[in-house]
């Protein structure tokens, strides 16, 4: 997934926009501090990593030029996190050595790239998640939760909100296609 709303990155390249920050950073931090989790790193550091690539963003976004053919913001993105995350890790190395403290190494799972692929997909969809639930009933959208994002069968949905399998499967057309439509906003045409 290479596209990030440019309408977005515009508007954040005017510092004065804080509706925008603020919209960028309830997207993009979670995403961030995720990633670098699973790049081995505790809850502190990651905030701290994630902190740092937020300042790069707003210091580096005024003269930022959005051009997909180029990779586009994503790519950026992930090369401005993979290099604090990779300074990160030397700094503690550092600290480590000198102090004769030496840490198990993390578990990798997949490839930095796979990871950051991932996460930006899961970042996403909770994030229009959290934009359309309000536009549903409690009911309704939790039958699309527990079926989509839980996996359970639809029997087990029926069973446990006291819908009929009808319902259930028209609560996930429902919901699932007012998703679609928000991913689109929110991504362009790669969602």
């Amino acid at each position: 997934m290479d596209t990030t709303r440019a309408s977005l990155l515009m508007r954040i390249k005017d510092r004065g926009d804080d509706g925008a920050w603020q919209e960028f950073v309830a997207l993009y931090r979670p995403l961030l501090t995720r990633y670098v989790r699973c790049r081995g790193l505790g809850p502190t550091d990651a905030e701290d990593v994630a902190q740092e690539c937020l300042a790069v963003v707003a210091r580096k976004m005024p003269g930022f030029n959005y051009d997909r053919r180029k990779g586009g913001f994503t790519r950026w993105l992930r090369v401005v996190v993979r290099l604090a995350v990779r300074d990160h890790l030397r700094k503690r190395r550092e600290r480590s050595a000198e102090t004769g403290d030496f840490e198990r190494p993390q578990h990798r799972e997949r490839t930095p790239v796979e990871v950051w692929e991932r996460l930006w997909l899961q970042e996403h969809l909770k994030y229009c998640l959290e934009r359309i639930r309000p536009d549903f009933e409690n009911t309704t959208f939790e039958a699309f939760q527990r079926c989509v994002i839980d996996e359970w069968p639809v029997e087990k949905v029926c069973d446990r909100l006291g819908m009929n399998a009808n319902r259930v499967y028209i609560a996930k057309s429902r919901v699932g296609g007012r998703l679609r439509e928000v991913m689109t906003e929110l991504l362009g045409d790669s969602a």
